[in-house]
C-alpha cells in the first residue's frame, strides 16, 4: 500500500507546485492563460503582500515598484508609506489575483519573498499603484517585463503631482 500512496502523494505535490508556478509575462506585460491564482490574505506594505495559494501561504514582493517604508520597531514611517499600504490594501486585500514570474528576475529575493508581477482583473497592481502616485518604479539589477508601462505610470503621476509626488519632498 505504501508503494502506491507515496508515488501518488509525490505526483499530487508536483501537480500542486506546477499548477501555482507562474509563467512569464507576454511582451506587453499582460498575464497569459496560465497565470497562477492566489487570494490576497494580507497587505504588508505597498509592495509586499501575503497570498494563499493551493500549496499554502506565501509572501510576495511585487516586481517593478518600491513604496515608502512603514516604520517598524519604533522607527517613523517614510512619507506616504501608510497611504501606499492603504491603496494596495483597498486594491488587493481579499481578492483573487494572478501571480506571474519574470524570466529576467530571480524567483525569490534576499528575504525569501516570491518575486512576482501581480494582476487583478487583468490589470497590473504595480502599474495601478504607480499611476496613483503611491510608489516609485523600481528596477533591481536588470530590466523586467512591462517596465515601460511602469515608468510611464510613474511619470504621469509625478507630472500630475499625485500621491507622494504632491505630498512628499521629492
Amino acid at each position: 500500500m505504501r508503494r502506491v500512496i507515496k508515488p501518488l502523494m509525490s505526483s499530487a505535490a508536483l501537480l500542486a507546485l506546477t499548477s501555482c508556478t507562474p509563467s512569464a509575462l507576454s511582451d506587453e506585460g499582460t498575464p497569459s492563460e496560465t497565470a497562477a491564482a492566489a487570494e490576497v490574505v494580507a497587505v504588508v506594505d505597498g509592495d509586499t503582500i501575503d497570498v494563499m495559494t493551493p500549496t499554502g501561504e506565501e509572501r510576495v514582493r511585487i516586481i517593478g515598484i518600491d513604496t515608502p517604508e512603514i516604520g517598524r520597531g519604533g522607527d517613523a514611517s517614510e512619507c506616504y508609506a501608510e497611504e501606499a499600504r492603504e491603496f494596495v490594501d483597498d486594491l488587493l486585500y481579499g481578492h483573487d489575483v494572478e501571480l506571474r514570474g519574470d524570466a529576467t528576475q530571480a524567483d525569490v529575493d534576499a528575504y525569501g519573498r516570491l518575486l512576482r508581477h501581480v494582476f487583478i482583473d487583468g490589470h497590473s497592481a504595480a502599474v495601478e499603484t504607480l499611476a496613483a502616485g503611491a510608489g516609485h518604479e523600481y528596477t533591481f539589477d536588470v530590466a523586467y517585463d512591462g517596465q515601460d508601462a511602469h515608468q510611464a505610470a510613474e511619470s504621469a503621476a509625478r507630472d500630475a503631482r499625485l500621491g507622494l509626488w504632491g505630498s512628499c519632498d521629492q
